[in-house]
Parts: C-alpha cells; sequence; structure tokens
C-alpha cells in the first residue's frame, strides 16, 4: 500500500484558562468576607500603671488612639475586662500576643455581637 500520509493546514483553536489569580483572590475576599469578627480584650491587672497600659496599647493596636487608648484602659480597670477592638482571627491574635508580650493580660473571644 503506498498511501501517504497528507500534510495540511489546520486550524488550531486556543481557549485561554480563566486568570487563577483573579479567582482565588475572589474566592479568598468572599472566605474574609464571611469570616467572623473576633474581640481582642484587655484584662485588668494591678501592676502596671495607667500610662503604662495606654502606650502599649497605642503601640500595638496601631488603629487606637489615646484618648480610645485611655478609655480602654479605665473600662479594663472599673469592670475587669474591656475590648480593645474587633477584627478578624489572626489579627486579633497578633494583637492580644503583642499585648502579652509587653505582660499586659489579652486575650481574644468571637464578637457573637457582630457575626457575618
Amino acid at each position: 500500500d503506498g498511501e501517504q500520509e497528507r500534510g495540511g493546514a489546520g486550524v488550531a483553536v486556543l481557549t485561554k484558562p480563566p486568570d487563577v489569580e483573579k479567582v482565588n483572590d475572589f474566592e479568598k475576599k468572599e472566605a474574609v468576607d464571611k469570616e467572623p469578627i473576633w474581640k481582642v480584650l484587655l484584662h485588668n491587672d494591678d501592676v502596671h500603671t495607667f500610662d503604662y497600659v495606654i502606650d502599649t496599647i497605642v503601640k500595638v493596636v496601631r488603629t487606637v488612639t489615646r484618648k480610645k487608648a485611655h478609655r480602654i484602659t479605665m473600662e479594663a480597670h472599673k469592670s475587669g475586662l474591656a475590648t480593645v477592638t474587633t477584627t478578624w482571627k489572626q489579627l486579633a491574635r497578633e494583637y492580644s500576643l503583642g499585648l502579652q508580650k509587653a505582660g499586659l493580660t489579652s486575650s481574644i473571644a468571637p464578637d457573637k455581637s457582630n457575626s457575618c
């Protein structure tokens, strides 16, 4: 059999895959939107001065002003516990650890009043 393969001009269709980066970014944003909000809590202690506590809060949680840090410190002093800020869990952990490293007593808890 003397058949030869024929070469021909074929048409190739290229399809562009979906932009995976954009899809992942969207999914991440959606996941953060659904993530519950956590409170960073400051517990009262009778060891540190008001000024030290206020300065530490302002240094660790940069979104908190001195005025707000003063209110937080007074609240913790009066009632034993105060909310420093609310944020997503990972950042709440970081803030709480930062306060603890400075010698303050801090913890995190889910913010039931602000569930998504």
